[in-house]
């Protein structure tokens, strides 16, 4: 998801590839587990994404538009967040469900004109079908908002994506590897497979075949 954002991002028009940064957000609200920061899961998911040659970066900005104002400030002049499509819909029907007086303000502080989001679909778990920017469903109340930002290229989908994994999920293959369960490796890149195993991340137990307990 990350990399076809990047890559989507760098081919823009307006955007000098050779000046772009890529980096890789983990929010502490993300990392939350029953009440608390769960420190070992941060530090295995920033140790494999600095092996893969990522920057990290660690904020507490649970809404979005704190960190997209924090490098405005930057005056940097073209900002791309990829997420999928799911997260998109959360942070949506959020900001209409706690903006009810003040829908464009709250719309407007995230929306920024030199922001863009790009979005990774998902596959309907009921149907299969697939879900994207443009399908999701919104708040009818919004619906004319939420279609101008799509006309307007403020969210758009994201292009060349592999329809084979849109299948697995995070919290799934993070259960398979703390559960020693078979088949996890097929879910994850190569390299991130042979990283878990030799440092022992997200709790894989190291000499345990897998599917063993």
């Amino acid at each position: 998801m990350i990399r076809k954002a990047y890559d989507q991002f760098c081919a823009e028009p307006d955007v000098d590839a050779e000046k772009t940064f890529f980096l890789t957000e983990l929010t502490l609200d993300n990392l939350r587990a029953a009440g608390s920061i769960d420190e070992r899961d941060f530090l295995d998911r920033a140790d494999m994404l600095c092996a893969l040659g990522q920057t990290v970066i660690l904020s507490n900005c649970v809404q979005h538009k704190k960190l997209i104002a924090y490098f405005s400030d930057y005056k940097v002049q073209r900002i791309g967040l990829a997420m999928g499509v799911r997260k998109l819909q959360n942070i949506i029907r959020e900001t209409y469900e706690q903006n009810p007086d003040n829908l464009l303000g709250a719309f407007g502080e995230m929306f920024l004109r030199n922001v863009r989001f790009y979005i990774y679909p998902a596959r309907d778990e009921g149907n299969n079908a697939l879900i994207n920017a443009r399908s999701i469903e919104v708040p009818h109340a919004i619906h004319f908002l939420y279609d101008h930002l799509l006309e307007n290229r403020n969210i758009v989908d994201i292009q060349g994506f592999n329809p084979d994994i849109l299948h697995i999920y995070h919290k799934e293959v993070l259960e398979m590897i703390r559960n020693s369960e078979p088949g996890w490796e097929a879910k994850v890149p190569e390299e991130v497979a042979e990283m878990i195993k030799k440092k022992g991340l997200f709790g894989y137990k190291t000499g345990v075949a897998a599917g063993r307990t």
